[in-house]
């Protein structure tokens, strides 16, 4: 930045403006832009007010910093620094459109800035406008064609936008350049950044004959060789991909994915010829569990049970915590799960009667491995949802030996699973108290506490590990503990309070949006550092940040509390405010809210006091010094935009909930699209909205993810009802709505289609019982009373074994424990219109299938004011 029109003297003080920005001194800055607009001549001179404006701005003066930078750019628009300095403040307030603006205003004065360009480029990879992100870097390459950071954010912004050819040259250009120089890490990364553009660009074999001519120049032989590997199978080349597989799988004998590729690139004919090549790996690392746990998955017979009982002993003498977890996935196969509880049920007997795992075993067995034994048959038990002899093993496991840790946990979980929250949080508490050191325990303690509604407990358990002097809850919000939000939400959720729940889903929705926006500092780190591979990972991430499985539960959350605000709008008897404003005058009430928005607002100050301050970027940072762990953290902060408190209470005044509902719905379906439960929520907001073809798409792509949902036949009901009642838009709407209803439901014959449907899965588990009779009942309302009897008559019994996860047949299970708690939920939120009798009757029977399931524990009718799930 240059000062126009200020003589030596009034120059020399803007140039220490400008060097106190860089270095942090505010007031010093402060002081020297007053003595030039002391100056009468020189009092509105714009570019002195821009610069002391973006200095208020860093010493959290934000109102003055506007008026001075905005005053600055009136009496000097054709000042390139004023433009600047605007799109300086306009990002430190996360208005990066805005800011983008101001860059391009300040380029017309001054088309060739460098430092400009290079924030602009930051601005545009930020809000992925690639397009503009390649103009620009293409023009700081012209510019500067001998720094390597032109050439390389050249070729990242082609790579991205899909040119790999384009990319692939620029990179080669560059290289070109290096001739000569001793290879370092930095060009090894680059030569493999090189090759990672070819293989997206499917150039298979280049890339592994880029990587083998430069072998010796990269320098990160993991990474060369787990690409050598990927390469020689993309080229089909199995014999040379083997032989580099097992390379790697001799580095590092315990990874599993180098072991199943290696198997797989040698090509066997069936299970038997893998298990002989993996018993060979193993004959070179005997010790090596990964390559025992493969053999057990692929053996089976005599063969499988001679293996999992020689681990069996091994692992149980040692004494391994997580044995049940590492063998959990054999359990699927019936005639292993069977082998396995032959096993240990002999070793149980032969142990309490011989002190051995086997009568003819020379040596006897240390009392922990009894121990181990009893604790891993109760994992069993609990694993087949045999709660009685689960409680059995695990009570004698604890008699044993009361001062372990494992068993307390074990019988929390089995309690957990029976549906017994408040007993099963009881026991993680006395797990907990056995080491009161121990972060995990006491996080898994705080976590089934929040699960049994016990908030207050859980906040005073946490508050152990925080810090200290800080409310718990703040503590653990400001390090974006998501587990605790999102348990905290579902616990407000389950409670009925609203405002609270919203309050958690958007304090995790801004979670992460903070995490969107803390790549800011990696653009112009990670090209400088050379850790380009990563940083096209973070990028990716970064798009994708939005599909993890913390915001898909946070978003179900939302999206169910948006529901009920839409069918049920809250007033002050109902839930908004917990009927304290009941005898309340109009104006009492107004004075109430003022008092509460500022209680939150104080409470939000307090936090950021606490916090500390800190600093905006300067444009130097901004240009490439800044990167993660760069600056002080403390000045970092210093003049940052700093949103306004979330406060539930507003959240759940909303005149809007079914578009609230869509911030966290259209996140779910562009990033978690093979969910079913994404699908079913969009059907339960669209079809509010009446908004058809997303209707049709939404039990579509339902279909296509999980043709064996519950909700699915219920939902075309819904959908064939509404066009029954509202009929089809005319126009092409209409005739695309037409098209995809026949190829829905063909014939049109909904009834017909949905006792094809009981035929074949309507009564092989409760939940799909349940929806196809609420389907019928839609169809013909007047049905509903038979329709609810054949749910109360449905037998139930507890299940011999735990469902499987994800979308599968549930033929074998008829009536766990979820579905049940389901159909509950369903009844209480009036579907099938039953009686508080009804109500009872169904929980009665539920609770003599699940007699410790709290859940069922209350018999009168309870208006559940949550919408089921």
């Amino acid at each position: 930045m240059m000062a126009k029109d200020l003589p030596p003297r009034e120059n020399t003080l803007f140039k220490r403006i400008l060097k106190c920005y860089e270095n942090k001194q505010y007031k010093s800055g402060l002081k020297h832009a007053r003595q030039i607009l002391s100056n009468s001549k020189y009092q509105e001179h714009g570019e002195t007010l821009a610069m002391m404006g973006l200095t208020l701005n860093c010493l959290g003066r934000k109102e003055e910093a506007y008026d001075n930078v905005k005053r600055g750019l009136r009496n000097n628009l054709q000042s390139h620094v004023c433009w600047h300095v605007f799109g300086l403040l306009q990002r430190s307030d996360k208005k990066y459109e805005e800011a983008i603006k101001c860059y391009r205003n300040a380029l017309r004065w001054d088309k060739d800035n460098l430092q400009i360009l290079r924030d602009l480029s930051l601005l545009q990879i930020q809000t992925r406008d690639l397009d503009g992100y390649k103009m620009t870097r293409h023009q700081l390459l012209m510019l500067r064609a001998n720094q390597r950071a032109g050439w390389i954010g050249y070729a990242i912004a082609l790579h991205i936008l899909g040119e790999f050819e384009n990319a692939l040259n620029v990179l080669l250009t560059f290289r070109k350049t290096q001739e000569g120089k001793p290879a370092d890490y930095e060009y090894s990364e680059l030569l493999l950044y090189e090759a990672s553009i070819m293989v997206e660009a499917g150039r298979f074999k280049d890339a592994l004959s880029h990587i083998y001519i430069h072998r010796e120049s990269i320098l990160d032989i993991q990474s060369w060789l787990e690409m050598a590997g990927d390469l020689h199978v993309r080229a089909g080349e199995l014999e040379e991909s083997a032989r580099v597989y097992e390379h790697l799988y001799h580095r590092n004998p315990e990874n599993t994915e180098y072991i199943e590729k290696y198997i797989t690139a040698m090509q066997p004919y069936n299970d038997e010829e893998s298990l002989d090549m993996c018993k060979k790996l193993q004959v070179h690392h005997p010790r090596s569990e990964a390559t025992f746990n493969y053999s057990l998955k692929l053996s089976s017979g005599k063969a499988f049970r001679s293996l999992v009982d020689e681990y069996l002993q091994r692992q149980l003498r040692k004494g391994v915590p997580p044995l049940f977890n590492i063998l959990k996935h054999l359990l699927q196969d019936k005639n292993k799960l069977s082998v396995i509880k032959d096993l240990l049920h002999g070793y149980h007997t032969s142990l309490e009667q011989h002190k051995k795992f086997n009568p003819e075993n020379q040596e006897t067995e240390f009392p922990t491995s009894y121990l181990h034994v009893l604790i891993f048959l109760a994992q069993l038990y609990d694993y087949e949802r045999d709660t009685q002899q689960a409680l059995h093993f695990i009570d004698r496991a604890i008699q044993h030996t009361p001062t372990y840790i494992d068993p307390y946990m074990v019988k929390s979980k089995v309690y957990k699973h029976a549906g017994d929250l408040p007993e099963a949080s009881r026991w993680m508490d006395e797990a907990r108290t056995l080491d009161l050191a121990d972060r995990y325990l006491n996080s898994k303690c705080a976590k089934y506490m929040l699960r049994a509604g016990m908030l207050e407990r859980a906040e005073e358990t946490c508050a152990l590990f925080t810090r200290e002097g800080q409310p718990a809850v703040e503590n653990l919000n400001e390090m974006q503990c998501m587990w605790f939000l999102t348990e905290s939400a579902r616990t407000y959720y389950n409670s009925q309070d609203w405002a609270n729940t919203l309050q958690k889903c958007h304090e995790v929705e801004k979670h992460f949006v903070d995490i969107v926006e803390d790549q800011f500092d990696f653009h112009p780190y990670s090209m400088r550092k050379m850790t380009l591979r990563a940083y096209i990972g973070l990028l990716k991430l970064e798009d994708e940040i939005r599909g993890h499985v913390f915001f898909n539960k946070v978003a179900d959350i939302a999206v169910r509390t948006y529901l009920y605000l839409h069918d049920k709008p809250l007033t002050a008897t109902n839930g908004l405010g917990n009927g304290e404003t009941d005898e309340m005058t109009e104006k009492e009430k107004k004075k109430l809210e003022s008092k509460k928005k500022r209680a939150a607002k104080k409470k939000q100050q307090q936090k950021q006091e606490a916090a500390g301050g800190g600093a905006v970027n300067s444009a130097s940072n901004a240009a490439g010094g800044g990167g993660p762990g760069g600056k002080d953290k403390k000045q970092a902060t210093d003049g940052e935009f700093v949103p306004p408190p979330i406060v539930g209470e507003d959240l759940v005044k909303t005149e809007t909930p079914l578009d609230d509902a869509l911030k966290f719905l259209d996140p779910l379906r562009t990033l978690s699209p093979n969910s079913v439960n994404t699908h079913k929520l969009a059907f339960e907001v669209f079809s509010r909205k009446g908004k058809l073809l997303l209707m049709i798409q939404s039990v579509k792509r339902a279909i296509k993810t999980c043709p064996s949902s519950p909700e699915i036949p219920l939902h075309l009901t819904q959908l064939v009802q509404f066009v029954k009642d509202h009929g089809v838009p005319s126009g092409t709407v209409g005739e695309i709505a037409k098209s995809e209803m026949e190829t829905l439901l063909p014939g049109g014959d909904i009834t017909q289609w949905l006792s094809a449907r009981e035929k074949s899965s309507g009564s092989s588990d409760l939940k799909s019982f349940f929806m196809l009779r609420c389907a019928h009942a839609t169809l013909s309302p007047d049905s509903s009373r038979d329709q609810l009897n054949q749910v109360l008559n449905y037998p139930l019994s507890a299940p011999c074994c735990a469902p499987p996860a994800g979308c599968h047949d549930n033929a074998s299970y008829p009536a766990d424990l979820e579905s049940c708690v389901y159909v509950l939920d369903h009844l209480k939120y009036g579907v099938l219109s039953p009686s508080p009798e009804d109500i009872a009757a169904f929980s009665g029977k539920c609770r003599a299938a699940f007699p410790l399931a709290t859940v069922f524990q209350h018999t009168q009718h309870e208006a559940a004011d949550i919408v089921p799930r």
